[in-house]
Parts: structure tokens; sequence; C-alpha cells
């Protein structure tokens, strides 16, 4: 029995549905990944020119000149830090927004944060001006402060991040700061931790730019710049003796070594740990007064595992990527940090959208 007329009309448009779906979709990564544009910086580590202040890094002064932060702990002693990283969001099919957005809130009403930490690729978008503003909104309307790092991603395409800097100036509770002018990176500032007016603990963000050209033309993750590094050890020094916690989007080439050592607990999916290529020193003035205690990295998206490396604790972050790359078996979250006026250990959470049934 020969097919109907309507039964071959039906089966060739549905081919052709379907054909056209392919080829939007290979178009759609072909014109993204064209348009994946890296940004490299104009100096190295070696050439780089650093004049640090003459004055001695002042807590007040810098709140007062936009250039840190004081949150004072509650009467619990407790406070609590959400942290996400690799939103990457977007527009276009796949984008996932509206699943980032359900797994945010469904963390600010398991966890109550003090405050949400981005450690960079909150953006991923041919207009992330407008995904800011809609992220910023989105915070706004939920009274949730929260502080941010730049990763390799925000920043591309049409709007720079100086001009992602200057917006969030008119979002309350985003506790932004481009940082001091001499410093390299447009996201370099402490968020300072005070329990009755005493200074506690800080949190320093760092900006971990983009992309560098090293030998033989091999293009990778930038480094720390030296600026950064001197802008380290200044803060360190006006701040004195208390806990740090650093927070960056790539992580260090100590995370590499990490792993390497089998001493890590967790997991590495991705197929390595993507770090700079060369070791431009963070890591050691770090260790010099001893007073950074961990590293909170994001980046690579499949990798999520941590310990203890040379005295100071390295952690990979929960990616809740929608809208890059990931993985149906590695499940996309969040986690948070704890910690306490009291000097009681720091505490680290991870939550996944399996546990919110997300």
């Amino acid at each position: 029995m020969k097919p109907s007329l309507h039964y071959i009309v039906r089966t060739l448009l549905l081919l052709l549905l379907a054909m056209l779906l392919i080829v939007g979709i290979i178009a759609y990564v072909i014109i993204d990944r064209l348009t994946n544009t890296e940004i490299f910086e104009d100096v190295s580590r070696h050439t780089e020119i650093v004049v640090l202040p003459q004055e001695p890094f002042d807590l007040e002064r810098a709140v007062q000149n936009g250039k840190a932060f004081t949150l004072e702990y509650t009467e619990s002693g407790e406070f609590t830090v959400l942290w996400g990283t690799d939103f990457h969001l977007r527009r276009g099919p796949f984008a996932g927004r509206n699943k980032v957005y359900a797994l945010l809130e469904a963390a600010f009403e398991e966890t109550a944060p003090d405050l949400t930490v981005i450690t960079g690729d909150l953006l991923f978008s041919f207009d992330a001006e407008a995904m800011l503003h809609e992220f910023a909104s989105f915070m706004e309307e939920h009274d949730q402060f929260w502080a941010y790092s730049f990763g390799n991603h925000d920043g591309e395409h049409k709007y720079d991040r100086p001009t992602l800097a200057g917006i969030l100036d008119a979002y309350p509770h985003a506790l932004f700061s481009s940082g001091e002018e001499w410093v390299r990176g447009y996201s370099d500032y402490p968020l300072v931790l005070t329990s009755n007016g005493e200074t506690k603990q800080a949190l320093i963000l760092l900006d971990s730019h983009d992309s560098r050209i090293y030998e033989d033309d091999v293009i990778a993750p930038d480094y720390i710049y030296p600026s950064q590094i001197a802008w380290y050890r200044w803060v360190e020094d006006g701040l004195g003796d208390i806990p740090l916690y650093a927070f960056t989007h790539i992580p260090l080439p100590e995370f590499k070594l990490l792993w390497e050592s089998g001493t890590a607990e967790g997991i590495k999916l991705d197929k390595k740990v993507n770090v700079p290529l060369e070791n431009s020193g963070l890591f050691a003035a770090m260790q010099e007064k001893g007073n950074t205690v961990a590293v909170f990295s994001g980046h690579d998206h499949l990798n999520d595992f941590q310990g203890i490396w040379e005295s100071i604790d390295l952690h990979y972050g929960r990616s809740a990527s929608y809208g890059s790359y990931g993985s149906r078996d590695y499940k996309k979250g969040l986690k948070t940090i704890t910690l306490y006026a009291d000097d009681t250990p720091y505490t680290v959470q991870t939550y996944t959208v399996d546990q919110w049934r997300l």
C-alpha cells in the first residue's frame, strides 16, 4: 500500500523543520564562538610598573573613597556568605537564566545569607549591560547584598569592564568597587567584617583578567599582576593580623599542584585544572605573614575539589552555569561559607539543584 500524499507532505515538513533546527543550532554555536573575544593585557608581570602609595592602607579612608566596604556581624556571631560562580547569564536558546534565578531564590530562603559573593563569569552575553542591570535589579528586589570579582568572560563583546563597573553604582545592594587606580584590574577590593567595631576578618576580591599569550604562542588564562600582589600586601599590612579569605575567578597555579599531589578531596571532571602557565607569586605573598586562610575560585565548571596546600586552604566553587558547558552528571549548585566572630574555624557547605528539587 502506497503512503498517502498527506503522509508524505507531513513527513517532509517534519524533516525540513528538523534540518532547520539543526542548522540554527550549528549557526548559533559558530557565531557564539567567533564573537567570543579574548581580552589581553598590554603589559606582563615583567614589564608592569608599580608605584605604591606613600601612605599605608587606611580602612576608614578606603570606605569613604568607595575602595572598600565594612560589614557588621549580627548578634549570632555568624556571617554567612553565599558563594556562586560562573552563572554565564545571557539571552538566547538554552540560556537557562530563569533556572539560575530559581537556584538563587532557593538559596536565599534556605541559607539566609548576609552576603552573596560571585567569583566571576556572571555574564556571557552580547548585551552584558542589560544582563548586569537585570541581575542587579534581581538582587535589589530580594534585598540581598552582593560582591563581585570579574572573570574572563565579563567584559567581552560590546561592553568592557570599566563600563560594567560603572553600572553598579546605581544599585545600593551591590558592594562593588573598581579598585585603586594604581592596581591592574577593575574588581580588586576588600570587604571587612567587624564585630562591635573591631575588625575580625576580611574578604579580598581579586580581578583575574582573561587570557595571555605565553611562550610558543600558547593562549591560556592570565595571571595576577605585580600591582595586585603589592596591593594585597598593602591592604594586609593596613588591616593588621586578621584572617584573610581571597576570592578570584581563575584558580592559582597552586590548585593544579594540589590536585597533582593526590591530597585533594572532591572531583575533577574538566580535562585539566585550567590555571595560568606562569606563577606570578600571589600565593607566595599570601604565605609571608600567614594571615591568608583560604582561596576560593571558579572558572572550571566541572571541577569541585578542595584541600590544603602549604598551609592555605584551596576551594573550587560549584558552577551554576546553564548558559555554557556542563554535564548531566554534575549538578549545578552554590556553596555557603560560614565565618564566626569568635574565631571558630570557617565551614563550607555545598547545595545542588537536586537538594532543592529544581
